[in-house]
């Protein structure tokens, strides 16, 4: 039912074309795409990327009620959306409902997350002398000039208070482009680019994850690495995937 709601409403919920994972934004690899492109006609010397910590779960269940009865005028999808917002949830056989967040694992939440923030994205699409990128709860913000940067942090923490949320502190940089940044799993530097460390070490830690589950069900060496063999698989193609549309990247760069 939900994911019928998330059909009806795709349209009828604002989103600005920055916000790269709503279906027919590019998603990912046109982002990197779009963030490698400015970084070579521009030149932008300064970067700053964070993200919100604990998005979904900080969402204001009424803004996002107020968003929807503002935006889509068929009542039963509101009716629908409302129970979706207020549910109940059972912790050591109580119930209750949460006063903040909405689900992760449905249809509806990437368009409330894209729509929640369309005035972040509208102000810092249209801003003068920078480039913005938002995928989901991530932001990417370059600029030319150190003071520009700071005015835009300024903004955008200012758009944070308002709506109850914070950076995650582990997943914020700040600093000259030139350093090299990530964005999407991707490693930027003025050379060109490859996978991110960060992407790196999660791969380590879920092949590891894999390897120590499949000891744990008591399977055999040989079915342990097989399940490891498609997931490295799955994953370089992911990897090739994600910097194939960026001149300067090449296959082997993205293999670990």
């Amino acid at each position: 039912m939900l994911k019928w709601v998330a059909l009806q409403i795709a349209e009828q919920l604002p989103s600005h074309e920055r916000c790269a994972h709503v279906k027919g934004h590019g998603g990912g690899r046109q982002s990197v795409v779009q963030v490698w492109n400015a970084l070579q006609s521009s030149g932008y010397a300064f970067v700053y990327r964070t993200d919100i910590r604990g998005y979904y779960r900080n969402i204001r269940k009424e803004q996002v009620l107020s968003l929807v009865k503002a935006h889509i005028p068929d009542q039963v999808c509101v009716k629908l959306i409302e129970q979706y917002l207020y549910y109940s949830v059972e912790d050591a056989g109580e119930f209750h409902t949460p006063v903040f967040g909405i689900c992760r694992g449905c249809a509806l939440s990437p368009l409330i997350g894209a729509s929640l923030l369309y005035p972040v994205d509208c102000h810092f699409g249209t801003l003068d002398g920078s480039f913005y990128a938002r995928y989901m709860d991530d932001f990417l913000v370059l600029t030319h000039k150190r003071w520009h940067l700071r005015r835009a942090i300024k903004r955008l923490h200012g758009y944070f208070d308002q709506g109850g949320f914070e950076t995650h502190p582990d997943k914020t940089q700040l600093g000259r482009a030139a350093k090299g940044f990530d964005w999407l799993g991707v490693w930027f530097t003025p050379d060109g680019v490859s996978i991110a460390p960060r992407a790196l070490a999660n791969r380590l830690a879920k092949r590891e994850a894999l390897f120590a589950r499949g000891c744990a069900q008591g399977l055999t060496k040989a079915a342990i690495e097989e399940r490891m063999q498609l997931y490295d698989a799955r994953w370089n193609l992911w990897a090739e995937g994600l910097i194939k549309g960026v001149p300067a990247a090449s296959s082997a760069s993205a293999r670990a």
